[in-house]
């Protein structure tokens, strides 16, 4: 009997040619690589769907022409979905109602710009430059009567391979350019620097990266601007520039994208300039290993959910939950927050510190409830980001990754530490880990 294989679909905006990168063309490529070789894949355009709701809570999204339907799929990869972002978004609650995984969850935003990302970056506490946008007018006037800091960067929202991408000297250059633009343009500051790194975060994972530098015509790094790129092995990346690109992509609710970092090269700091979705998979520099690593990250996508797929959940209130990634699992009881986005775990102290080779990790303890015995945890993984608590007072929480295991279902997720001493509860579930996992019905204790 033959092995049957998960379909996969992949959604683009408008149908193209069967050699269009922006449609099957892209499909094609990753195949000719010898990629998607465990699975079925289909193509489909936005504009060629029908949403239908029907009476009884039912529902269906498919193609009447190609015969395509939505709900038949394993696994569904939004590309180039921008141009319909109202049918994108459609699209994709539908499949989180059918319970089917897709990437990414960007999608349901609708539209999303740069300015959009560099917040949602921030807010999740990743490491933007400092960024200036706002109305066409706004903007000069600003430019016009303060003082900032030249160079500056001038750069469209929506630009793509550097494009409409400026660097003003001064202020009289920042005017110029600004009077000139036909698009909305944002100020962002000039990071110095010896080059950039473009890691492909798929699967949730950085799988593949390259190391630009200008090709000294321009302040670009990007090869399409002239630039230069060297392959890198991903396994000897800076483990914090791999930190940072996979909390970009996260923030950005992206499971495939393109993150360029940067190292200010007088103050060492890193910084992400872009978390783009998916760009220049099968276009660019070093494109054959790209595609490889972008199939790797779709297959554990694509296999992690069609193999072992669990079925929601239903919890309430509070929930009993077994922390695995510890010395000696500990049994917890939680409260369920279906307000708060992330997860967050009481512990009784917390620190940054350096190991003897300048490595930053983070120590934190803590205490078993049943014992009363306070376990102390390392960890060279983790971010910071500002958390606001329930008060509304915004705080940096060190966030960590965990296994967390509840009524005998594993979960990989992130917890934000912090002190919960005053509440009953030591840990709190967030909606981060229960979208697509639990249901949460009020009625129900743990």
């Amino acid at each position: 009997m033959p092995i049957k294989h998960p379909r996969v679909l992949f959604i683009f905006g408008k149908r193209g040619s069967d050699t269009s990168t922006r449609f099957a063309g892209f499909v094609k490529r990753i195949q000719k690589n010898g990629g998607l070789q465990y699975a079925d894949v289909d193509c489909v355009a936005l504009e060629d769907l029908v949403f239908h709701i029907k009476p009884g809570k039912k529902a269906r999204v498919y193609d009447p022409i190609s015969k395509i339907d939505l709900k038949n799929y394993s696994f569904v990869y939004f590309k180039s979905w921008q141009s319909m972002p109202e049918p994108a978004a459609a699209a994709a609650h539908f499949l989180e109602g059918m319970g089917i995984p897709y990437a990414d969850r960007q999608v349901r935003h609708e539209y999303i710009s740069k300015t959009t990302n560099y917040m949602t970056m921030w807010a999740q506490g990743v490491a933007v430059p400092e960024t200036i946008w706002g109305s066409k007018p706004v903007i000069q006037q600003l430019v016009a009567h303060s003082h900032l800091d030249y160079p500056l960067i001038i750069k469209s929202v929506h630009g793509q391979k550097g494009k409409d991408n400026y660097l003003a000297k001064d202020k009289a250059e920042a005017l110029s350019l600004l009077e000139a633009a036909q698009v909305d343009m944002v100020l962002q500051q000039f990071i110095p620097n010896d080059g950039d790194y473009r890691i492909g975060v798929y699967g949730h994972e950085s799988r593949w990266g390259i190391f630009r530098r200008s090709g000294g015509t321009s302040h670009l790094n990007n090869t399409s601007a002239g630039g230069t790129a060297e392959l890198l092995d991903i396994a000897q990346v800076r483990p914090e520039i791999l930190r940072l690109a996979e909390a970009a992509s996260e923030a950005c609710d992206l499971a495939v994208s393109g993150v360029d970092v940067v190292e200010d090269k007088l103050t060492k700091e890193l910084y992400v300039l872009e978390a783009n979705q998916g760009s220049q998979i099968v276009t660019g520099a070093f494109t054959d290993s790209n595609m490889a690593a972008f199939d790797a990250g779709i297959k554990a996508m694509t296999h992690s959910r069609y193999a072992g797929k669990h079925p929601r959940q239903v919890i309430g209130r509070t929930v009993v939950v077994t922390i695995d990634s510890v010395d000696h699992p500990l049994h917890l009881k939680a409260k369920v927050d279906t307000g708060a986005y992330q997860s967050s775990l009481h512990v009784e102290h917390v620190e940054m510190l350096l190991d003897p080779n300048n490595n930053k990790f983070v120590r934190y303890q803590v205490k078993d409830p049943e014992t009363g015995h306070i376990q102390q945890i390392e960890t060279y993984e983790f971010w910071r980001a500002l958390v606001r608590n329930s008060f509304g007072i915004e705080q940096e929480r060190f966030v960590v990754p965990m296994h967390l295991r509840i009524n005998g279902v594993q979960y990989d997720t992130r917890v934000s530490l912090s002190d919960r001493s005053t509440q009953k509860y030591p840990l709190l579930i967030g909606r981060k880990l229960l979208r697509g996992n639990f249901l949460v019905n009020v009625e129900l204790g743990a």
